[in-house]
């Protein structure tokens, strides 16, 4: 029998993968283009309308991958956590998250950097530099063709926060 805490990690898990599923589903709503909002009408029934998720749930978006953008490598990391997908435990704006977000490594360069930047210019606007450039779909092709392991990944978060740290970004 399961005790309680192996089921919230179950539903947490579950969560972060539905979540994540949706993110793919906007991708390619994206690129149909009948909609100006995409995340607006794919994407809220996880990460909520505000792109705050749901906390110890769904990671929220807004306010949390703006900073980012100031360095290169930050670039990289989120199109590998797209093209990757992300597991183990990560804290976001002080709250623990432990799921699985799965890899969308199918969905196209093109709707990759177009969700990116949908997340980056509508719910990161105030945290992403004044010369932020959009994630362009040859940023992702040059990701994908230098995929990172789970544990590579992790590093890279790892050394990123450490760098948004020094910097008084985080």
């Amino acid at each position: 029998m399961l005790d309680r805490r192996d089921r919230l990690g179950e539903v947490k898990g579950f969560c972060l993968v539905l979540a994540a599923a949706t993110i793919a589903a906007c991708a390619a709503s994206r690129a149909r283009a009948a909609e100006p909002d995409v995340f607006a009408a794919r994407c809220v029934i996880c990460h909520q309308s505000t792109a705050q998720g749901v906390p110890g749930i769904y990671p929220p978006l807004a306010g949390a991958i703006g900073n980012e953008m100031r360095f290169k490598d930050g670039r990289d990391y989120l199109i590998h956590v797209v093209l990757g997908g992300l597991s183990g435990p990560i804290e976001v704006k002080g709250t623990a998250y432990n799921g699985l977000m799965p890899q969308f490594s199918q969905l196209t360069d093109a709707e990759i950097a177009t969700v990116l930047n949908e997340v980056l210019t509508h719910f990161n606007a105030p945290e992403i530099p004044k010369d932020f450039a959009p994630i362009t779909a040859a940023e992702v092709k040059r990701a994908r063709a230098t995929p990172l392991s789970p544990s590579d990944l992790a590093r890279e978060r790892t050394a990123l926060t450490n760098q948004l740290r020094r910097e008084g970004a985080r």
